[in-house]
């Protein structure tokens, strides 16, 4: 079974999570859970708070309301608002419910106001706390009692209603029947006056919203600001404040507000014993060795294998100098740096080794291509012989055996050295001119070439073998052979190119040998185009796929094309092989 593979540097990280990452879980677990006891303990003592406040607050004003309704239904002067009656009587009764209401707002100081309405004797008479409220505010208290008249029925049955009038909080309730009302305003910011007087530094504060949690405090009144009060939903949460306060919150059926209750938070370690702080000081001393082992197990064991690798990389690349440091503390690592180096060290002297038996095959192999060239061309040229000898042209053979003696002077140099493209040309013409007295037929020879590309270095016999095949192939029997060769030079971004066009006007490459001359295969040795398939070896041989051969037909004649780089001397053996260690 294959199975799939994982880095060392991940194998150890796995292990160790599976003992660090269950220990780190259980401690937050445990730090959670008590930070959640002690919070929970914390937020029972609000709530607690907040029911003892709710229920003082609920029964002064319960207090209040049965006052205002049992003077509705037994009060006499409360009973005269309920008919029409003289001014008189509407002036009285008036001032004896006047006294009354003064009363209940001296003796409750969470009551503001008190407005006493009678639509039958058009009445309608404010009472307020002595110098506490604003023009605007009361303003703001008639505005209420005016709405509430519009359907003075329904008002009555909500109860409580929180409003906040000219930014003050207060809780309005409607009593009375048949166009006799008491509206009572319970004025909230009286309460917290009173519980921040009442409160030490350390103790907490109420704050009062609606249902869904709009302001009814100031938070002047308090001492505090940006107090977020929209968390209707949890159960408790702490401020995101400079002070941080826990708040728990409670909702009023009977007054219809929300209780808030904000406990100065002191942070976790206020509620601690020794023992909690000792398991949470543990706990984060744990969590701060897991980077600091890391790092040591990083410089240990993760880095000599990361050098390693890179080095290893490199090598991959070509880089085959590059040595693995072997400078650890880990013996292990160090014996394997040391062996690596040593196996790099002899795998480089078997490189070289290898290179320099294939560069001997080499030239052994473009010496065997040579003579495959040579017999082709003396089995010519004795046929040429052979048919002279018969027309007794004896003068011909003569000067044609000169030309052939000095064509094989240029032929027999030796396969690996490259000759200048002026010689190359001359042993053309030599060849053309061996050719002339072979066919006993004109042949025109256009050369073109710019004076300095003469001493450009190109392979040996690289121009000829074209032009031999097109001697061989090229002729028709209505027209003279024309040969064209021009040499010109290239200018590319990756470096300057020497470009070898020869053309000739005769029947071109039959389809299947033009395929097998562009296809760029690996040589195969055939009797037909044995020097043109030759080139294309030794061409390969010497440039690799820096140069490139490609055969064409025109529309009169076959092209040959050859770009191949300006200059490339032969280097001798020593300088190979240093190339070869670079």
């Amino acid at each position: 079974m294959k199975f799939k593979s994982i880095s060392l540097k991940k194998h150890l990280i796995y292990t160790l999570g599976i003992f660090v990452i269950p220990m780190i879980f259980c401690l937050l677990f445990y730090n959670y859970y008590s930070i959640k006891t002690l919070n929970n303990e914390v937020a029972e003592v609000g709530k607690n708070t907040i029911i003892l406040y709710q229920s003082q607050v609920e029964y002064d004003l319960q207090k209040v309301s049965q006052t205002i309704a049992d003077y509705w239904a037994n009060d006499y002067d409360h009973a005269n608002m309920l008919h029409k009656v003289d001014k008189l009587t509407k002036h009285l009764s008036g001032y004896e419910i006047g006294l009354k209401y003064r009363t209940l707002l001296a003796n409750g100081q969470n009551l503001g106001s008190v407005c006493l309405v009678s639509q039958k004797n058009d009445l309608i008479r404010f009472f307020y706390q002595e110098s506490r409220y604003s023009i605007k505010t009361k303003e703001g208290m008639s505005r209420i009692v005016e709405e509430y008249l519009l359907n003075p029925k329904e008002k009555s049955s909500l109860g409580w209603q929180p409003f906040r009038i000219n930014g003050q909080g207060f809780l309005v309730r409607l009593l009375g029947y048949n166009g006799g009302y008491t509206f009572l305003f319970v004025d909230l910011s009286v309460t917290i006056q009173n519980q921040i007087n009442n409160r030490s530094d350390g103790d907490g504060f109420l704050y009062y919203t609606t249902m869904k949690g709009a302001a009814l405090s100031k938070q002047e009144e308090i001492g505090k600001r940006e107090l977020v009060t929209d968390k209707l939903d949890q159960e408790y949460y702490l401020t995101e404040n400079e002070t941080k306060y826990l708040v728990v919150n409670q909702y009023s059926d009977f007054l219809h507000v929300r209780f808030f209750y904000f406990i100065p938070y002191k942070g976790y370690f206020s509620h601690m014993d020794w023992m909690q702080s000792l398991f949470l000081f543990l706990s984060f001393f744990m969590v701060l060795l897991i980077p600091v082992c890391y790092v040591m197990i990083s410089k240990a064991y993760f880095r000599p294998m990361e050098a390693l690798i890179k080095t290893m990389n490199k090598i991959r690349d070509g880089n085959i100098d590059e040595k693995v440091d072997s400078n650890y503390k880990i013996r292990e690592f160090q014996e394997v740096n040391v062996t690596f180096n040593q196996m790099m060290t002899e795998i480089k002297n078997l490189k070289i080794e290898s290179w320099e038996r294939r560069l001997q095959k080499d030239h052994a192999e473009l010496q065997y291509l040579q003579l495959q060239i040579k017999p082709h061309f003396f089995l010519n040229c004795l046929k040429n012989l052979y048919g002279m000898a018969e027309l007794k042209r004896y003068e011909k053979i003569q000067h044609m055996i000169i030309q052939i003696s000095s064509y094989l002077r240029y032929f027999f140099k030796d396969n690996m050295s490259l000759v200048t493209i002026g010689d190359e040309i001359n042993h053309v013409k030599n060849y053309i001119s061996l050719q002339k007295y072979s066919l006993e037929q004109d042949v025109e020879c256009d050369i073109e070439i710019e004076d300095q590309l003469k001493e450009c270095i190109i392979p040996v016999l690289l121009i000829q073998p074209f032009v031999e095949n097109s001697f061989k192939y090229g002729r028709k029997a209505d027209q003279a052979l024309r040969i064209t060769i021009r040499i010109f030079e290239l200018e590319t971004e990756e470096g300057n190119l020497l470009d070898i066009i020869i053309t000739d006007n005769g029947n071109g490459f039959r389809q299947e040998v033009l395929e097998q001359l562009n296809e760029q295969t690996p040589y195969q040795y055939t009797e037909n185009n044995v020097g043109i398939a030759n080139i294309c070896q030794r061409l390969y041989l010497i440039y690799d796929e820096k140069a490139i051969l490609q055969c064409n037909n025109l529309e009169e004649g076959a092209q040959c094309e050859i770009i191949l780089p300006v200059e490339v001397p032969r280097e001798p053996r020593e300088s190979i092989r240093e190339e070869i260690v670079k």
